[in-house]
């Protein structure tokens, strides 16, 4: 198993995930339990430890849901979404592999965009290309906006060999409502986290997903976010370059 590291710099408490020895609990066939550990640094220094509880269906799909989470563990949850603008989603997440235990999806405020990018240093980088938009067509009759979607892809740079954490951001409006889906994949979908969630009628819903990803080798990784509601679906490609630091 890959090591996972990464460091979030704030003026609140320091958040980081630890290198995890993942354990699966005695469980039913049909599910089981796995775990994974994080930590962080409070404001007085001190290190702090959590677990993270994700399910492991049958298929093989591992599911991250915020309520089944220790308080500690919901705490990284909410450091991590705050980077980003956004506070922890309740929405069930299915994490694509083990190399991406750790990510997290967030819902954003009313009329905040989800903007896609990558954290470095604790600091958030947003891509700085507009998102890309799909409309499902022209306006209803009596209504002022036709239904569409948007996605924005994760961009930027990570250092190799290091946990690094990236940003992908989708939104949503209809007139109807309906249920939006969004995507978030790295590395030809060896990181991946997805997540569906209920879009109200005529109201502008927004989420990210914060996709925790490693890589040894300095290269190129290709990303994507793909966001759909009812049957209008939209894909923004993107890349992370993967650097050594170490010179």
């Amino acid at each position: 198993m890959k090591p996972l590291a990464f460091a979030v710099v704030l003026s609140m408490p320091l958040l980081s995930l630890s290198t995890p020895a993942l354990a699966q609990a005695r469980s039913p066939a049909s599910v089981a339990t796995v775990q994974g550990p994080v930590s962080w640094t409070d404001a007085q220094g001190q290190r702090l430890t959590a677990v993270q509880t994700l399910i492991r269906r049958n298929d093989g799909s591992l599911i991250y849901r915020y309520a089944d989470q220790s308080p500690a563990a919901k705490r990284y949850h909410q450091q991590l979404c705050k980077l980003s603008g956004g506070a922890p989603s309740h929405a069930d997440a299915v994490v694509g592999s083990v190399d991406a235990i750790g990510s997290v999806g967030c819902a954003m405020p009313a009329r905040a965009p989800a903007r896609g990018g990558t954290i470095v240093d604790g600091v958030f980088l947003p891509n700085p290309n507009p998102p890309a938009e799909a409309s499902s067509g022209a306006a209803k009759a009596g209504t002022s906006r036709p239904d569409f979607v948007y996605a924005h892809a994760p961009i930027g740079a990570a250092p190799a060999g290091q946990n690094f954490p990236a940003v992908g951001g989708g939104g949503y409006y209809s007139q109807a409502g309906g249920t939006g889906s969004l995507k978030v994949s790295l590395d030809n979908d060896r990181c991946t986290l997805e997540q569906s969630q209920a879009v109200a009628p005529g109201e502008d819903t927004a989420a990210t997903l914060v996709v925790v990803c490693i890589e040894n080798a300095v290269r190129t990784l290709p990303t994507y976010t793909r966001t759909c509601l009812n049957g209008t679906c939209v894909t923004e490609r993107g890349s992370i370059d993967v650097v050594d630091i170490s010179r």
